[in-house]
C-alpha cells in the first residue's frame, strides 16, 4: 500500500514530517486532508483541539518567524499589580502590546511580532512569557510594562528579557518553544487556552511532499536494513534529520530520538520525523 509523505514547513528552514496511510488525517489541515500540494498550516483555534497539535503549531510558527537574536521575555505583576483573574492578565497585556505598537510607530516600525503565554496555576502566581522582535531594545520594552507617567510611573513587575540563543547544538527558538508548550495539556483538560499570538506571523506551511514514493513494504525493507534515515535524506537533499524528544511508548520515559516510529494494529506504521535546512 502506498503512503503520504506530508511534511509542515517553517520559511522553508524547518520542518516536520509524517509518512501515514492516506486514511490518517493530517495535523494542523481543516478536516484532516491536504487539498493542495501547498497550503497554510490551520491556526488552532478551538479549546478542546488536541493539545499536540497546539504544541505542533506553536513550535512550527515561533520557528518561522524568530531567530537569534530575536528576544524571549517573562513578564510578572508585584503585588499591588496583581491580576484577580487570567481576563484581567489578558487585558495586561493586551495594554503593554499597544505601548510596544505606540512607541514603534514612533519609530516608522511596523507593528511587533509576538508568541505569549500564560502561565500561573492560582491568580496570585499569574505571569507570562513572550517570543518577541528585536526591533525595540531590551531597556525600551523593559521601560514600558509599567503604569502611569513622569514622577508617577511604576513597574508593573519584574521583567526578564534575553536574546535568544542556541544551547547545547539546538535551535534556540525550538527549546523555547517546548518551554512555553510545557502546560498545553493541562489547559486543553480545563478547557481553557492561555496562549496567544500576533495575526501578522508567517504562517507554516503543509507540504504533500514526495506524495505516494513510499510503500508498506518499501518502509519494511528501510527499516530491517537500517537505512531509512539516510533514505529519508537522500530523499530530501540539502536538508537534514534531526533530534526531537518523545516519550518511549514502552518505558514512558523522555528520550531523544531522530525517527518516532509506531505501530497502529488499524492503521499500520506512522513514521515522524524533524529537518532542518543543512548548515
Amino acid at each position: 500500500m502506498y503512503l503520504r509523505n506530508i511534511s509542515i514547513s517553517a520559511d522553508d528552514k524547518y520542518r516536520e514530517c509524517s509518512i501515514l496511510g492516506k486514511s490518517v488525517p493530517v495535523d494542523l489541515v481543516k478536516g484532516g486532508r491536504p487539498r493542495k500540494r501547498k497550503e497554510n498550516a490551520s491556526r488552532p483555534v478551538q479549546k478542546n483541539l488536541n493539545y499536540r497539535n497546539a504544541q505542533k503549531w506553536f513550535r512550527l510558527s515561533a520557528v518561522a518567524n524568530f531567530s537569534e537574536g530575536d528576544y524571549t521575555g517573562e513578564f510578572t505583576f508585584a503585588p499591588e499589580n496583581r491580576p484577580g483573574s487570567i481576563e484581567e492578565c489578558e487585558k495586561e497585556i493586551t495594554n503593554f502590546i499597544k505601548r510596544i505598537n505606540r512607541a514603534r510607530k514612533k519609530k516608522d516600525l511596523p507593528k511587533m511580532k509576538y508568541m505569549g503565554v500564560i502561565e500561573g496555576k492560582t491568580t496570585d502566581k499569574l505571569h507570562f512569557h513572550l517570543l518577541l522582535d528585536n526591533l525595540l531594545n531590551r531597556d525600551e520594552i523593559d521601560d514600558l510594562w509599567t503604569k502611569g507617567r513622569g514622577k508617577n510611573k511604576k513597574s508593573i513587575g519584574f521583567t526578564n528579557i534575553e536574546k535568544i540563543k542556541t544551547q547545547y547544538g539546538i535551535d534556540g527558538v525550538i527549546v523555547k518553544a517546548n518551554y512555553l508548550t510545557k502546560e498545553f495539556k493541562l489547559e486543553n483538560q480545563r478547557g481553557k487556552r492561555k496562549w496567544f499570538a500576533s495575526r501578522n506571523l508567517k504562517k507554516p506551511v503543509v507540504e504533500r511532499a514526495q506524495n505516494w514514493k513510499y510503500t508498506d513494504s518499501k518502509i519494511a525493507r528501510l527499516l530491517e536494513s537500517e537505512q531509512l534515515e539516510s533514505q529519508l535524506e537522500k530523499d530530501n537533499p540539502g536538508w537534514e534529520l534531526i533530534e526531537f524528544p518523545r516519550k518511549n511508548p514502552e518505558t514512558q520515559k523522555d528520550e531523544l530520538v531522530k525517527l518516532d516510529i509506531r505501530e497502529n494494529e488499524y492503521l499500520g506504521t506512522l513514521i515522524y520525523y524533524r529537518m532542518r535546512r543543512r548548515r
